[in-house]
């Protein structure tokens, strides 16, 4: 197995946005049948993460299944908005990766690419930029979202209500200094990686902020203060796709209560696309199981039963459209 940091754009001010692309060399494919590509997009809100937190088995299944697999940092909030961000930079990578990634590949590395098969995964709100994906001139052939964050322009959804569930964190009033480092880093840079703290650390103040925003019921108006929520809701476009729309399934727990996510929500946009004409959608519902079941290194090791199966089952259905 191989991997490669790539700079796909820049930001506003010149930072480096970098993806990380992982491919095999088996011989045991032909070289002369070209590697699909998947993009892959990290949950953590639109505030937090990096292309750190994926599941590593399910990069090396797609990888030993002759993917080359794209794991992206895209521009955090509230540095940008949610739509000039995060969303926008979910269309530049993929764009990159059908247009410039082959050539690179190829160059550098004699891998044989084809950007006209491309997938896309996400997690959390990383599978609501891969739905978004769906609604661009280019979408991807197949889509698997897990507990995605959906309906984000119905103001009457939980993602615009408040929120106790996560674990208790302190109350946040940001000082100038934290207001300074979450909004206008020095210099202006906007960042697209930020670690979350490990489990018995102190939270750094974005956690905190965004712990606030979550449980304040402002979390979305926060990310896109302009309100203009249909430009960050994939849902709001499932009607013009309509049979356009790819093939695309959702895992999802029946025991998650995160705002914009549930398996309500998620019923309710398979109910919505289907009446809008969309042909292969589907949910692989998991009983008692709550958000973020699988999203980081080390979720699925060792892993037995229906939460294992019903990731496989994904991964397979990304496999077959592409």
């Amino acid at each position: 197995m191989q991997s490669h940091i790539f700079t796909y754009k820049e930001g506003d001010n010149g930072e480096p946005l970098s993806t990380q692309v992982i491919w095999s060399n088996d011989s045991s494919y032909n070289a002369e049948v070209s590697k699909p590509i998947v993009l892959i997009f990290h949950a953590g809100g639109l505030v937090v993460g990096n292309n750190a937190g994926r599941p590593d088995s399910q990069v090396n299944y797609l990888v030993e299944r002759n993917f080359v697999v794209v794991v992206s940092n895209y521009r955090l909030c509230p540095q940008v908005s949610a739509h000039a961000g995060p969303f926008a930079d979910a269309v530049s990578v993929s764009l990159w990766s059908r247009n410039t990634l082959p050539s690179l590949l190829k160059n550098s590395y004699e891998i044989a690419v084809d950007g006209t098969r491309l997938a896309a995964m996400g997690y959390s709100t990383g599978g609501t930029l891969a739905l978004w994906l769906a609604t661009q001139p280019s979408p991807p052939q197949s889509i698997a979202t897990f507990f995605p964050t959906l309906y984000l322009s119905d103001t009457t959804s939980t993602a615009h209500q408040p929120y106790a569930g996560f674990p208790p964190a302190p109350d946040f009033e940001p000082t100038q200094p934290n207001l300074d480092a979450l909004f206008n880093r020095p210099g202006g840079h906007q960042i697209s990686s930020f670690d979350v703290a490990k489990p018995g650390t102190a939270l750094q103040p974005r956690q905190l902020w965004f712990f606030s925003q979550i449980r304040n019921g402002t979390w979305i108006e926060a990310i896109q203060p302009d309100e203009k929520y249909d430009l960050i809701d994939p849902c709001a476009y499932f009607a013009e796709r309509g049979s356009q729309w790819p093939p695309t399934i959702f895992v999802q727990g029946d025991k998650d209560d995160v705002p914009g996510s549930g398996i309500n929500h998620v019923e309710r946009a398979v109910a919505d696309l289907e009446a809008a004409g969309a042909a292969n959608v589907k949910i692989e519902r998991l009983e008692g199981v709550p958000h973020l079941f699988t999203a980081f290194p080390g979720a699925d090791a060792g892993e037995p039963g229906r939460k294992a199966e019903a990731v496989q089952i994904a991964l397979d259905f990304v496999r077959e459209f592409v």
